[in-house]
């Protein structure tokens, strides 16, 4: 069988068992073909593999930690090869997490910030190994607390000759080289990973890049991102809040972004970018048969070069509808299929999981 999967840390890291049996075993593999597409990338083809286990000092129905290792080839020429790992220790008293990746991408660049004129586009290439490595403790019931290291090394190819790009003027537009510590700190109340119809899951991070640690560039970026889900019988409200902070210019690959299957759907990745982001997204679901759901959504969302900078004048809006094809009923995990509005354009998005 033929399965539509999204190359993302967030299936693989979460796949579970679905029966009693399977539970039982400390040691499974599984693997399958992979189909998704996207503006950024259109429709993207491979395969991934997942080994799920118990450590010995973990209980037997604990959840279980996985190895993954996935490729994907995209019809805009774009590559990804990544090994994500997600690791829960002594029945999830710690958790360690991250990624090792490949990654060689084509993307639009818009500019930055909110004064570009509206038609303004040029077209790049980025290719990069990435590193991730976060390390939590429990602290308590639903929190988690820890610190992160990220490594990335960025570099550009396929400029546009007549571009703003290729005249370097552009903070990270010659490449640059992104190692550096940060601190997570994570609340998770929600009833379901997949499909959560109560409860709060938040996610703080502070992160520090410097040249002392091997970074070209110095600057802090501090995130948060919050949902929040309610539930009446069949109806589902989800809503989340996104903010990113930063006192500093960022290099343009690591600045707040709207746009992609995420965040803002309805705009390309990175259709607006800058240091400081505000993002609101809501979104109600339900399900009509046990197989087939519906979801209509709407976000709203700025980013601005200080964050004093804000104001009304600015603010984008995205919106639009979707239905969800339940492929696994244990976990409840949905073949998600949207179609988003932003600038009077229509996006589609065909991957896995809830947007958040």
């Amino acid at each position: 069988m033929l399965l539509a999967i999204s190359v993302t840390q967030k299936f693989k890291a979460q796949l579970l068992d679905t029966d009693s049996a399977s539970l039982k075993k400390r040691h499974l593999f599984t693997g399958a073909p992979v189909i998704f597409y996207t503006p950024e990338t259109r429709f993207g083809f491979g395969a991934t593999g997942v080994y799920l286990f118990n450590f010995k000092s973990d209980s037997l129905f604990a959840r279980k930690s996985t190895l993954s290792l996935g490729f994907a080839f995209t019809q805009n020429k774009q590559t990804i090869f990544n090994l994500p790992y997600n690791l829960f220790i002594k029945n999830r008293a710690y958790h360690l997490y991250g990624e090792v990746s490949y990654y060689k991408f084509f993307y639009n660049f818009y500019g930055v910030g909110n004064g570009m004129p509206e038609n303004f586009v040029e077209r790049y290439g980025v290719e990069y190994p990435r590193l991730r490595i976060s390390a939590l403790k429990k602290i308590k019931k639903h929190v988690f607390i820890g610190p992160r290291y990220a490594f990335d090394k960025f570099r550009l190819f396929d400029l546009d000759s007549t571009g703003v790009l290729a005249t370097k003027s552009i903070r990270g537009s010659e490449g640059a080289l992104v190692s550096g510590f940060g601190i997570v700190h994570i609340f998770d109340s929600r009833d379901d990973i997949f499909y959560p119809k109560k409860g709060w899951w938040y996610e703080f991070v502070f992160y520090h890049d410097d040249p002392v640690t091997g970074s070209t560039y110095r600057y802090n970026r501090v995130t948060f991102d919050v949902s929040r889900y309610f539930s009446f019988k069949e109806n589902v409200i989800a809503l989340n809040a996104y903010t990113l902070y930063s006192d500093a210019d960022l290099p343009f690959f690591q600045m707040a972004q709207l746009g992609g299957q995420k965040r803002m759907r309805g705009f390309y990745e990175g259709r607006y970018r800058d240091n400081n982001a505000i993002v609101f997204q809501a979104e109600y679901r339900r399900y009509i048969l046990w197989w087939l759901g519906i979801a209509v959504f709407g976000n709203v969302g700025q980013v601005a070069h200080r964050y004093d900078s804000f104001n009304a004048q600015y603010w984008r809006y995205t919106y639009g509808s979707g239905i969800r094809l339940k492929i696994s009923r244990a976990q409840k995990l949905n073949l998600r299929i949207d179609f988003a509005i932003g600038n009077k354009q229509l996006l589609p998005y065909f991957t896995i999981g809830e947007a958040f």
